[in-house]
C-alpha cells in the first residue's frame, strides 16, 4: 500500500478513537477504528497502488478535490461502508476522484484477487484479511 494512504488510515483511526471517548454510546466509532487500523496494515494490489499514486500527480485533479475525496471516503468507513480490504478503499478513492464509476469487471477483478489472497492465506495457515 502507499505510505500516504496507510498514514491517513491510521490518522483517521486515531481520530475515531478520540470520537469514541467522547461518544461511547455510538458503537460505529469503534467499528470504524478497528476497520481503519486493519486496512492500514493490509497490502494493496500493486496496480491499484500505482493508479492511486498516479492521481496524486494528475494535473486534472486538484489537490483540494483529492483531499475532499479522501476525507469523505475515510469518514464513511464504519458508518455507511465496511470495506473488507484496502483495495476497496483505493478503488473508491480513484473512482470518486476521477469521476469513474466502478464497472462490474472492476468489482469482479477485486473479488477474484481477494479470493486468491484468502486462499493463499488459508494454505499458509493464516486468517484472511
Amino acid at each position: 500500500m502507499t505510505n500516504t494512504l496507510s498514514f491517513e488510515l491510521n490518522k483517521t483511526a486515531e481520530w475515531r478513537t478520540r470520537k469514541l471517548e467522547r461518544h461511547p454510546e455510538d458503537s460505529r466509532n469503534q467499528t470504524a477504528r478497528i476497520l481503519l487500523a486493519q486496512l492500514s496494515e493490509q497490502d494493496a494490489n500493486v496496480e491499484l497502488a500505482r493508479r492511486y499514486d498516479a492521481i496524486q500527480d494528475d494535473e486534472e485533479i486538484s489537490a483540494e478535490r483529492l483531499g475532499e475525496v479522501h476525507s469523505e471516503i475515510l469518514a464513511e468507513i464504519g458508518f455507511s461502508w465496511e470495506p473488507k480490504h484496502v483495495d476497496e478503499v483505493l478503488e473508491r478513492i480513484i473512482n470518486r476522484a476521477t469521476g469513474k464509476a466502478p464497472t462490474l469487471t472492476d468489482v469482479m477483478e477485486v473479488q477474484r484477487k481477494r479470493g486468491e489472497a484468502d486462499a493463499a492465506a488459508a494454505v499458509d495457515g493464516k486468517t484472511a484479511n
